[in-house]
Order: C-alpha cells, then sequence, then structure tokens
C-alpha cells in the first residue's frame, strides 16, 4: 500500500493517490469484483439475486472467536505447529492492537491450547512422578503438533531436544514446576527459532530450557513459602509476578521493563490455569470429582468433640424414651409408660400413666411417682428402691470422681445445687423426685465421657476453605459482600446457621403449608364470601349453614394445632371451646407500635426502672397520663390505653406494659395465642374478623414456633448455648450468627439499632412500593420471568424432568402437595418490600379494596395490582410450581441412583455418580439414614421440594443473602440489587458442585436454556415496544461469542455477571450495578427538571413545551410509560432522536469497514434500513471519502492530543 504523507493523513492536503489505492480493505464498497453487488443492494435499498448472496465458509466461523483468544492461538505451541506446516499464522492480526489486559489474556489462552497443555503436562509430571510419565504425556503433545499438520520428523526431534534435559532434571529431584516450564520454554524456543530463520541452535534451545527451569523453580519456591505463611492469593499470585518479572530479564543481563511483568502476568496466570488443567485431568481419569474441595480436615477441638458426643448421647436418650417401662410394686401398675403430664388446677405437676399389661390409666404427682417407679430390671418397695439408688449413686460419684473420667468434687456440687438449690447438700438428704434427677445427671456425665473417649482417636473436624473473592481480597473490604452463610465457619457457625436454621425454616414451612391446605383452602374458606361469619361460627354464634360446615372443618384444623403444640412440648395455656384466635388489624398494630416505641425510648430511664414506692408510681402515672391527654398518642393508641384503665382497672403505667407486651407479643413473637392467656381486652374493632387473613396469620406463627421450639429448644436454649459457646472463641462470628438467628426468629425487629422511626419506614415502604409498581407492574419485568426456568429449574434438574415435572401439574393432588410443602409460600414482593402476605395472596380485587380503605400502605397495594395485572405474580407463582414439581421427579431419581450405585460393603466410598446423587440428597435436606432406604418418605420429598424451589427460585433466604440486605434501613438501597446477586451466587453454587462431581450437563443446559430465552425475550419485547412506541426496534445481529454473552445477559444466567460480561462500557455497567435504583430515579428526575426549564424557557409555558419535557420522566415510571411517551414526541425530537442513533451507527459501521468487516458492518446497515425506512443509509452517507474523512479526524484528535 503506497504510504501517506502526513499532511495527507491529517486531511491537510489532498492524496494523489485514489482511496481505494490508499485504503485497499474498503474495496468492498467500489469494487464489484469484492462482493458482486451494486451500492443500493449492499445498503439493502435493493434485493440482490441469489447467486449474489455471500456463502459463509467453514473457515469463517473461526472469526467468530474474539481477537484476544486468536492472538493466544497464533503465539502457543499448537499455532506455531500450524504456521509451520502450512507456512502462515493461524490467524490475520495485523491490524489487532490489543491492551494491556488482552496481552496477558493471550498469554494466559495460550497454555490452553491442546499440544501446550500436553507439553506443560510432560514437564510438570517429569518434575511431579519421574521421567516415564514425561515421556507418555510427551506424547499426548506430539499428537497435537501433527494434527495441526507440523512434518512428524520435525516435531520428533524438537520435543526430544527439548525433553531430553527436563526428564533428567526429574531423575535428579527437581520441582515440577521448574521442569514444566523448561520444557515448555525450551520446545517454544525451538519453534520460534525455525518459524523466523528457517534454523534451529540446538545451544540456544538448552539454554531457554535452563532458564524456564530456574524461573520456575524460583516461582514455585515464592509461591510455597506463601502458602506456608498462609498469604492470601491476591498477594501471592502479586508476589509471583513480581519475582517472575525481576528475574527473567536479570538472567538476560538487562533491566526490568514494565512489558516484562506484562509478559510475567501472563505466564504467572497461564501456569496456574495450565496446573488446574493436569490435575483436573489426574483426578478425572482417577474417577475423582474435577474441582477439589476446598475443604480441609483437622483434628478435632475440644469444643467440636463435645457438641458431637452430647449429639451421640441424645440420639440415645431419645431412642430410649421409645421403649421406657417403668417398674413397681403397685398392683395393676407393675410396668408402666409415662403417656402424658399436665398441671392440676392446684398448681400440681403430675404424670400420666398406663400399664402395658392392665392397659390401667392413673395420674400420680411427680414426687410420689419417683418413690414407687424406676426402671429397674425388677419392680422394689419404695424402700428397696431408695437404697439401690443410693447405693448407685455412691458409685457413679467416686467412679467420676477417679483420674480416669476427671471430674473434681466441686462440679457434682454444683449439679446438686442446680437440682435442689442448696449448696451444701447429701444425697441421703434429697426426696426421691431430686435424687432420681441427680442420679440422672451423674448417669448422663458418665455415659458422655465414655463416648468422647470412643469418639476421639478418630473424630475429625472440618474446616471450610475460604471462597474465591476471601482469597483475592482483604478479609474486612469483602465480607460485609459476602452471603452469611460464607461467613460460618466455626463449628457452631456451621450447627446453628447452616444446619438449624434451614432445618427449622423446612419445618416451619412444612407445617404452615398442611396447615392452610386444609385449614383455608380444603375447608373452602379461602373462596368464602362472607369470611367474617366463619369468624363468629368459631365462636358459636347462630350463622348459615354453609358458614358452620367451613367452621366446623377449621375447628379440626385448630384442634390439630393444639395437640401438636402439647405433643411439641409447649406450655400451652388450656383448651379453649368456641376458639377463634384473636390479632388485631395490622394497621392497629402498626399505629400502637409507633405511638409506644418513641415514647418508650425517649422515657428508657424512667420506665426501666422499678419503682415500688407508691409516690413514685403516682408520679409516674401522672407523665403517662399527661401523654395519653396531650395527644401525644394516635387516637387509636388513645382509645387502648383509656379502655385499659376505665374497664380493665390498671394504672396508666400497667396499661402501658400491657398494651406494649400485647402489640409486640403479636407483631414479633413466634407464636402467643396458645401460651398466653388472653389478659387484656380492646376496643372489638380493633380486632381482625376475616377468619382467612387471621388463620394463615395464626397457622404462620403457630408453624415458626413449633419449628423453633423442636429444632432450637423450647426456649430456644439450645441456640443460645452455641452462641454463647462462640461469643469469646469468635466475637466477630459470632455476631454474624446471632444477626442471623434473631433475624429469623424476628427478634431483631424490635432492636432499637436496627429500627427505623414511623416516619422513616412510611418513607422507605413508599419508595420502595413506588419502585416496585413502576420497575416490575409498569416494566418489562414479566417477559425474562417467563424464561426464568431455563436458568434454574431445568440447568439444574435437567430438561426431561423438567418437562415432567410441567406435566404433572395438570393433577390437583400434585399442586396440594407443592402448596403443603411450603415451596410457594414466598412472593417477589413479599421479599423486596418486607411485606407479610405469605400462604395468603391477594387477588388484584381485594388489594383495590385495601388500596381504598388502608390509607397508610396504598401505594404498597398498588404495587401488588399492577404486578398482578402485568402477570408477573402469576408467572412467578407458576416458576415456583414447576420447581417443586420437578425437584419431586429429581430427588426421586437421585434416591434411585444412590441405591443403584450403593458401595457393596462397609468401608467403600463409592463411585463418582453415588457421590453425585447422595451429596445432592443431603444438600436437598435428606439424611444418609432417609436415603439409605427402600423409599423416601412424604416429609423427606416435601422438604425437598421446599428447598429445591427456594433456592432455584430465589424466593427469601438469609443465609444466601449478605446481613446488610436484610438490615430495614438499608433495604430500599439494595431493592432488585438481591436478585442479581442471588442468581450470581445461585450460578456459581450450582456450576461449582456439578463440575466438581464430573457433570457437565449443566453448563450445555444454560448454554441451550439461554439461546432460547433470549430468543424468545428479544421476540417479546420488541414486540412490546413496538406495540407502545409504535417505533420498529433496530437491534445489532449478533453471532458467536457474542451472541452468546448477549443471551446470558438477556436471560440473566449470572445475575449482575451477565450484566457486566456484555456491556460495552464496563465502567457504566459497574455504575448501574452499585447504584441504588432509587438514586438513580433521582438523576433522571433532575435530568428532566433541566429539560423541562429548557423547553419553559424557550417555548414558553405552552403545550409544545410540556409535550416535549414528557419524554424526560416517562423513564422513571417503568418502559410502559417510557414507550409510551415516544407516541406523543414532536415530530422535530422524533427525527433528532433518529438521527442521533443513526450517527452512532454510522460510526460503528465506519469502525466495521476499518477492521475488514464488511459483512457485518451490511447486516447494521440493511437491519436499520428496514427498520427506519424514512431515514435509511444511502451511499451518500456511507461512501469511500466518508471513511476517509473518518480517519482522518481521528487522526487528527491523536495528533493533538
Amino acid at each position: 500500500m503506497p504510504q501517506l504523507t502526513a499532511e495527507d493523513f491529517l486531511g491537510l492536503s489532498t492524496p494523489k493517490t485514489s482511496l481505494n489505492t490508499r485504503l485497499g480493505f474498503l474495496d468492498t464498497l467500489n469494487d464489484k469484483a469484492s462482493t458482486g453487488l451494486t451500492s443500493e443492494e449492499f445498503l439493502g435499498l435493493s434485493t440482490p439475486s441469489i447467486d449474489k448472496m455471500p456463502k459463509v465458509e467453514s473457515s469463517e466461523l473461526w472469526d467468530y472467536l474474539p481477537d484476544v483468544i486468536k492472538k493466544g492461538y497464533n503465539e502457543s505451541v499448537t499455532g506455531m505447529a500450524q504456521q509451520l506446516a502450512t507456512g502462515e499464522a493461524p490467524f490475520d492480526l495485523e491490524d489487532y492492537h490489543p491492551s494491556v489486559l488482552g496481552d496477558i489474556g493471550s498469554a494466559v489462552i495460550g497454555f490452553f491450547m491442546p499440544a501446550d497443555a500436553g507439553l506443560f503436562a510432560a514437564g510438570t509430571l517429569a518434575g511431579g512422578v519421574g521421567g516415564q510419565a514425561a515421556k507418555s504425556a510427551a506424547k499426548l503433545a506430539l499428537k497435537q503438533m501433527m494434527r495441526a499438520g507440523i512434518k512428524k520428523e520435525f516435531a520428533e526431534k524438537t520435543l526430544q531436544n527439548g525433553m531430553s534435559k527436563v526428564v533428567k532434571r526429574a531423575a535428579l529431584g527437581a520441582s515440577s514446576s521448574s521442569v514444566g516450564l523448561g520444557a515448555y520454554s525450551g520446545v517454544s524456543d525451538a519453534m520460534v527459532q525455525e518459524i523466523e530463520t528457517n534454523n534451529i541452535d540446538w545451544g540456544q534451545v538448552s539454554k531457554a530450557t535452563a532458564k524456564g527451569a530456574v524461573l520456575g523453580a524460583t516461582v514455585g519456591a515464592i509461591g510455597g513459602r506463601a502458602a506456608a505463611k498462609g498469604t492470601s492469593e491476591a498477594v501471592k499470585v502479586a508476589q509471583e509476578i513480581a519475582s517472575f518479572g525481576i528475574l527473567e530479564p536479570s538472567l538476560d543481563l538487562r533491566i526490568p521493563t514494565p512489558q516484562d511483568f506484562l509478559h510475567a502476568s501472563g505466564m504467572i496466570l497461564g501456569i496456574r490455569g495450565a496446573n488446574m488443567v493436569i490435575k483436573g485431568g489426574t483426578r478425572a481419569i482417577k474417577g475423582e470429582p474435577l474441582i477439589k474441595s476446598e475443604r480441609k480436615y483437622k483434628e478435632a477441638s475440644p469444643e467440636f468433640l463435645e457438641e458431637t458426643s452430647k449429639s451421640v448421647l441424645e440420639r440415645r436418650i431419645e431412642k430410649r424414651k421409645e421403649s421406657e417401662i417403668w417398674k413397681s410394686e403397685r398392683k395393676g401398675f407393675g410396668e408402666t409408660k409415662i403417656v402424658g403430664e399436665r398441671e392440676t388446677g392446684k398448681g400440681i405437676k403430675v404424670f400420666q400413666l398406663k400399664d402395658t399389661q392392665s392397659n390401667k390409666t392413673l395420674e400420680l404427682p411427680k414426687n410420689e411417682f419417683f418413690k414407687e417407679f424406676d426402671m429397674y430390671k425388677d419392680p422394689l418397695s419404695p424402700e428397696a428402691l431408695q437404697k439401690k439408688k443410693f447405693g448407685e449413686v455412691a458409685g457413679l460419684q467416686r467412679k467420676l470422681t477417679t483420674e480416669e473420667y476427671g471430674l473434681t468434687n466441686n462440679i457434682l456440687s454444683e449439679k446438686k445445687f442446680q437440682i435442689t438449690g442448696k449448696e451444701k447438700i447429701s444425697s441421703r438428704d434429697m426426696t426421691p423426685r431430686q435424687l432420681f434427677k441427680y442420679r440422672k445427671a451423674l448417669r448422663y456425665e458418665k455415659e458422655l465421657i465414655d463416648i468422647k473417649k470412643e469418639l476421639k482417636p478418630n473424630l475429625v473436624e472440618f474446616e471450610p476453605g475460604k471462597t474465591l473473592a476471601e482469597r483475592l481480597f482483604p478479609e474486612k473490604m469483602i465480607q460485609p459482600f459476602l452471603a452469611a452463610e460464607t461467613r460460618l465457619k466455626s463449628t457452631e457457625g456451621q450447627s446453628l446457621g447452616r444446619r438449624m436454621i434451614p432445618e427449622a425454616d423446612a419445618k416451619r414451612a412444612e407445617i404452615v403449608g398442611t396447615f392452610v391446605e386444609e385449614g383455608v383452602r380444603q375447608s373452602g374458606l379461602r373462596t368464602y364470601k362472607n369470611p367474617k361469619e366463619v369468624a363468629d361460627a368459631l365462636e358459636g354464634k347462630p350463622v348459615s349453614a354453609e358458614a358452620k360446615k367451613i367452621a366446623d372443618k377449621v375447628k379440626i384444623s385448630l384442634d390439630k394445632a393444639y395437640k401438636l403444640a402439647k405433643d411439641a412440648g409447649i406450655d400451652v395455656s388450656g383448651y379453649i371451646e368456641g376458639y377463634f384466635p384473636r390479632m388485631m388489624k395490622k394497621d392497629i398494630q402498626q399505629i400502637i407500635f409507633d405511638d409506644l416505641m418513641p415514647f418508650i425510648k425517649k422515657n428508657e430511664k424512667l420506665l426501666d426502672r422499678k419503682i415500688t414506692r407508691p409516690e413514685d408510681l403516682k408520679i409516674l402515672n401522672k407523665l403517662i397520663e399527661k401523654h395519653v391527654q396531650s395527644g401525644e398518642f394516635n387516637n387509636v393508641t388513645n382509645k387502648a390505653v383509656n379502655k385499659l384503665v376505665k374497664e380493665g382497672k390498671l394504672s396508666y403505667k400497667e396499661a402501658l406494659n400491657n398494651l406494649t407486651s400485647e402489640v409486640m407479643g403479636e407483631m414479633y413473637s413466634p407464636f402467643g395465642n396458645l401460651e398466653k392467656a388472653r389478659k387484656i381486652d380492646l376496643p372489638s374493632e380493633f380486632y381482625e374478623r376475616n377468619a382467612k387473613e387471621v388463620l394463615v396469620r395464626y397457622f404462620d406463627k403457630f408453624g415458626k414456633r413449633i419449628a423453633t421450639a423442636e429444632v432450637f429448644g423450647k426456649r430456644g436454649e439450645k441456640a443460645k448455648a452455641l452462641l454463647d459457646s462462640l461469643r469469646l472463641k469468635n466475637p466477630a462470628e459470632h455476631r454474624v450468627l446471632k444477626e442471623l438467628y434473631t433475624n429469623f426468629t424476628g427478634l431483631s425487629s424490635v432492636d432499637p439499632a436496627k429500627a427505623m422511626s414511623p416516619a422513616a419506614r412510611k418513607i422507605s415502604n413508599d419508595i420502595m412500593a413506588f419502585e416496585y409498581a413502576t420497575k416490575i407492574g409498569l416494566g418489562f419485568a414479566t417477559i425474562p420471568n417467563m424464561s426464568q426456568f431455563t436458568i434454574s429449574t431445568a440447568m439444574e434438574a435437567g430438561y426431561l424432568r423438567t418437562f415432567r415435572g410441567a406435566f404433572r401439574l395438570f393433577n390437583p393432588e400434585v399442586r396440594k402437595k407443592i402448596r403443603q410443602s411450603g415451596a410457594t409460600h414466598h412472593n417477589v414482593m413479599d421479599m423486596l418490600l418486607g411485606t407479610d402476605m405469605g400462604f395468603n395472596p391477594r387477588s388484584w380485587r381485594e388489594n383495590f379494596k385495601h388500596m381504598v380503605f388502608d390509607k397508610g400502605n396504598r401505594l404498597t397495594h398498588a404495587a401488588s395490582i399492577l404486578s398482578s395485572v402485568s402477570g408477573f405474580k402469576s408467572i412467578n407463582y407458576f416458576n415456583q410450581l414447576l420447581a417443586a414439581s420437578t425437584a419431586e421427579v429429581y430427588v426421586k431419581d437421585l434416591h434411585r441412583v444412590a441405591k443403584s450405585n450403593a458401595p457393596k460393603s462397609r468401608g467403600e466410598e463409592g463411585n463418582r455418580r453415588y457421590k453425585w446423587a447422595t451429596r445432592n440428597l443431603t444438600r436437598l435436606g435428606i439424611s444418609k439414614e432417609s436415603y439409605a432406604k427402600e423409599s423416601l418418605s412424604n416429609s423427606n420429598i416435601e422438604n425437598a421440594m421446599y428447598k429445591f424451589a427456594k433456592d432455584s427460585q430465589l424466593q427469601k433466604d438469609i443465609l444466601k443473602d449478605p446481613l446488610m440486605f436484610n438490615n430495614p434501613k438499608l433495604r430500599p438501597l439494595f431493592i432488585f440489587k438481591r436478585f442479581g446477586y442471588r442468581q450470581a451466587k445461585y450460578f456459581k453454587d450450582v456450576m461449582n458442585r456439578e463440575i466438581a462431581m464430573g457433570n457437565v450437563l449443566a453448563p450445555l443446559r444454560l448454554a441451550v436454556g439461554g439461546m432460547f430465552g433470549a430468543q424468545f425475550i428479544g421476540w417479546a419485547k420488541d414486540g412490546l415496544i413496538k406495540f407502545y412506541s409504535g417505533q420498529d426496534v433496530v437491534r445489532e445481529d449478533k453471532e458467536g461469542w457474542d451472541k452468546l454473552k448477549e443471551a446470558m445477559s438477556r436471560v440473566g444466567a449470572m445475575g449482575f455477571f451477565s450484566d457486566l460480561i456484555d456491556a460495552e462500557n464496563k465502567l457504566a455497567a459497574i455504575k448501574f450495578l452499585v447504584t441504588p435504583v432509587m438514586f438513580s430515579d433521582m438523576e433522571k428526575i433532575y435530568s428532566g427538571t433541566e429539560s423541562l426549564l429548557y423547553n419553559l424557557d424557550t417555548w414558553g409555558f405552552n403545550s409544545i413545551a410540556l409535550q416535549r419535557s414528557v419524554k424526560g420522566y416517562a423513564d422513571i415510571f417503568g418502559a410502559v410509560p417510557k414507550q409510551l411517551a415516544k407516541q406523543i414526541e414532536l415530530p422535530g425530537q422524533k427525527k433528532r432522536s433518529i438521527s442521533s442513533q443513526k450517527g452512532r451507527l454510522r460510526t460503528k459501521i465506519f469502525d466495521l469497514f476499518l477492521e475488514k468487516k464488511p459483512e457485518e458492518a451490511r447486516k447494521h446497515i440493511i437491519a436499520w434500513n428496514k427498520s427506519r425506512p424514512s431515514n435509511p443509509f444511502t451511499p451518500y452517507d456511507i461512501s469511500d471519502s466518508d471513511i476517509y474523512q473518518y480517519v482522518a479526524r481521528k487522526a487528527r484528535i491523536k495528533a493533538n492530543p
């Protein structure tokens, strides 16, 4: 190509040669022989004949690869082999000018090419396991080089010379890193010499081999030293790059340059990647997981040994309870079981007994019971029984205070004090009941120590590894952004956070789902038009026959709940005939709460003090009365307090205390309706009479109480013990675990540090409701939600199972089972707004009524209506149903795989399929005891359905969110951000888990589903945009890698990472990612107002100015208003908007010509001309002179920075 002078290039003089000569790659526009198309045909203004249409060669498919990958291939051993065989580089990259990151990326990619990986493996194996392995791996490299077309003689000679020294080094015990890099460097050098000079200096090859070996050994030593010191991965990589970047030029006797460090970065990252591939391949051959688990095991700590031993002992005790038989000499009660216990009206605690032989029953006070009954082999008289107990206790005391067991007399004295309340007491002075308890405590200690001795030699403790983010970034910086479960490393954190909380959550969901299904849906209450009448029927008031029939069914569920609470050991207050749960209306609760909390906080010092003197109480009562009478409280609160004072005969302080307790208990206590007797009566209009709403709230709180009692202990004592154990051991993790526990139980809602003032909470709720209404209800979010199953349910469980799951939904019994599992409990709006609609999703008609009458929450109800009308809620509900239905198919398949691949004998680990199945079963909450059985129980399956749907549909899960996402004060900042975060985490977790177990189908399903989903989303969105705006949509028709990236972004497969990967402007994408949506709206309000002021100043206050300004504000209200606003744009605005779009596309087309991509440029032109026929591209818009001027303009800018 003839050279241009500086003046020519900058456009300061006219070049003497033609443009086609100067820019030969633009011949596409003028030379008919190049494309065979006329200018009009090329621009899509007329249709070319079929014989003129361009044909895609198979080799052109490689052009879709990013240039950084092409560069990596060219510079790899594999690429150089191809160049030696064909005489030219595989890819022409003359016009590719990579960035710093592009250079590093190409170097890394080169290590992953077939011959390169085989060659590096040969060297690494030579250093790790000897010369024979190296020779075997070298054969793989030879095969790949010959496949590339290189002559066998040259390939063999190169590899033999390159490998000879490293095999000898292997015999001397060189490190694998030094040998691997030495072999790679030697062979690469030989090939570069052959390409550049057509000759090889084997002495130079030996030097290159030795240099690579020295570099590898040094870097390996530095990396090993850093690992031994526990250095973070980011610092370790930085140290390795620095040492490589300094040492390599030093061996050539020159000063390091920035380019040396860039080269070092590519080499170090490439070596690390190659090592991962080699190790993964080795594990695959051995049948091990491809990705090695980060888990480490250490000798069990005393705390872990203690907890494990107690867990074993508790299970033993629980099992023994099932077959406990109490023996005595009482006639008719020789072999007796305890079937219950209760407290009499006089406060005496009694056992309810039933003899297994005579079937007689008896109630006996506990003190009397322990005089006569025990579990010795033979029945004894009371005197003989007491004597035998004394003897056993004395023997246990002697045994436990020996060196073997290690208890001290002080410990025994403490146990006596805990049982009797006396510091110094002999066992002979104890009552029969106290003696029984003391003996039980001694037996427990002895058996516990015996279990510890049994477990200690073989017990190891799991030590979770760090995540990638934790290894790359400083701990304090990254931890607030990590999922809460990731921050739980200790035994206590694993037990309470990752085992007990999910277990309690699954139990709660199953209990609530079952009771709501039976008591609300199956009873007919859900569809009954007058639910208040059912409340009357439950209380025994006269009602219609239909309401009575429904109430009878509801009563069965309420009685079941009462019995379940008693069986769970909860201290119920007593059975009430004609019982209907009494619950305050939510708006009444909120008003009273908002009044009392600020008052209590303001006067906490005064109210917290225990005042007993009558004169002080009188002053305090006067103070409260003054606040009530002065109108500081809302009329609702005043009415409640005055009723308690006048009718309840309480003082103002007592009334305030009772009212606070009532409201706090109803709002935040797990359950109070069965555990407390009704103490106060508020005005009847304060209580909710809609039986459907009351029962759903009642069963929700009831389910949570039962679950927490069973898992955490009746009073949370098991959870408290774990928290106390962690407090001193790891204060930072203790704070995380405590916050998780209080979030789950609801205790954090009354934490003053997190509570917002009523006004602030109202603003916060309204902001979130507005954003939900506009961005979801008036947006296009329903469309990607329709394909969401492709990146969740189908990706994880497979398409065949998903289709089977979908087909099963036609069966009403399947849908019933799903609802009973609790899988449909949460909806997106509840998660975003923190609302508590739970199992009782309202129809849009019900929400409309609430919007009219519930003045304080109108925006929330409006948001719910819009999301219902847009179909978002329905699609979300269907996705939950589909996930749960598929989960049943999936979990049964997993169980079948586990059973058919189970180890034949004890001690065997089982094959990969068995490990894959059992790990997934365990993850879904099914224990080894359960999946070892012939079939799974309904409870197992329902828990798995709930867990799978909850995870795959990104339902609320405090463990998978960073703690700040669930802080009420911060929640508005993360609205909509949570989904991107959770989807990214879900994608990462699934891929890590499945690929580690050798299952490559998950990423393939994602790619296929993503492509199809993206096509649907693009088509549907474009159709809606055209429907609302009246304008066609111009979209770039991407191909290859770019098309896959766009597809992943559209369907949101990788959460917020999808947007970052596909974005052309990464900084803008990051800004969008970190900016709260309400701040983005504020920015739009500012720019819209700026435009409005300009229009008013230019055109005055008239319809033109206002019409021109609508566009600036429309986007704040969602995608639908934004598109509708285009309908009322003035002709001048539309013309300028189209011209602006055309100008941006024209610039892109020019760049494509300069990159030698005329066909891609033509696709953009044709797509534009089809959708914008009123303003098409013509030969006058894109001509040789236009492109020349564009090049010259860019050159002038570069010349004058």
